[in-house]
């Protein structure tokens, strides 16, 4: 009787030590996932041309005189805030059409919440005014140069559990009118990414992270 107790028990004690050593390596593989995904897509100060991250996003617009000028240009950085919780940081920049209205807004939610399967990597041509690349026949008759990217994700079954805290400025104005606050939920968001090579691999970096989270498909 002693000696099946005490099977028993070392049995439940391998298990355990099975189920501890299996947590410890899915922290440590989401630590380094999150820790390349900032240290890659983040521009880091002083860094040199290379190391300008890509989470950065320039559209152009045409000028009479055939060049071209920045009409709309806007940033994003990732931030990991611990375990599962992340944040994404939103910028328009003060240039072209938002010249006197740029906004900033931070996005927080917690990676388990997102549906894995909802991650797509979109393409699209900054220079003309064509949102995507996804008609193969589009692209061919209107020769794209398909070398912008975002990297689209939703929440699992739609809920708004990504929190939105916004600011618009408007340079003009003075007083209560100089800047608008809002907050919101939403169940969608993307990184804008200025180059599709290292989009594919930020989109599978992504879903990899959201996996080991407990992300799980949409049942509806």
């Amino acid at each position: 009787m002693i000696k099946k107790l005490a099977a028993g028990l070392v049995i439940v004690l391998a298990l355990l030590a099975l189920v501890a050593y299996r947590a410890v390596q899915r922290r440590r593989d989401l630590n380094e996932t999150l820790t390349w995904i900032e240290q890659t897509y983040n521009p880091h100060e002083g860094a040199d041309i290379f190391s300008q991250g890509h989470g950065f996003e320039r559209h152009y617009a045409p000028r009479k005189n055939g060049t071209e000028e920045i009409s709309e240009e806007f940033h994003t950085t990732f931030f990991p805030k611990g375990g599962c919780n992340a944040l994404i940081h939103s910028e328009t920049s003060p240039i072209g059409v938002w010249e006197d209205t740029p906004s900033k807004a931070d996005y927080t939610f917690n990676l388990r919440d997102i549906d894995p399967d909802s991650i797509k990597l979109k393409t699209f041509d900054l220079h003309k005014d064509v949102f995507d690349c996804a008609d193969p026949e589009e692209v061919t008759l209107c020769k794209l140069d398909c070398s912008g990217a975002e990297v689209y994700f939703l929440t699992r079954d739609g809920a708004t559990s990504i929190n939105e805290e916004y600011v618009r400025t408007y340079s003009k104005l003075t007083g209560a009118e100089h800047e608008l606050r809002s907050t919101s939920k939403t169940q969608k968001m993307w990184l804008i990414v200025n180059d599709v090579a290292y989009a594919q691999r930020l989109a599978k970096a992504w879903k990899h992270a959201v996996e080991l989270c407990g992300g799980r498909p949409s049942k509806f």
